[in-house]
């Protein structure tokens, strides 16, 4: 059986996870080591949600 390299192996892992739906950001290979980056959904943030709610609080001093 062939030796398989790591930069093959690193495109393989990059064919698998983008079959499933994954976006890459990015790849590292540092000797035997491979490292992918993936890309995240931003949060989904609601207007509330930066809203401080504490009472009492009015955030002067």
């Amino acid at each position: 059986m062939p030796a398989v390299t790591v930069e093959k192996k690193a495109l393989q892992y990059l064919k698998t996870f983008e079959t499933d739906g994954r976006v890459v950001k990015r790849v590292v290979i540092e000797g035997k080591r491979i490292e992918l980056e993936f890309e995240t959904e931003p949060e989904v943030i609601s207007e509330f949600d930066k809203v401080d709610m504490r009472h009492g609080k009015t955030g002067t001093s």
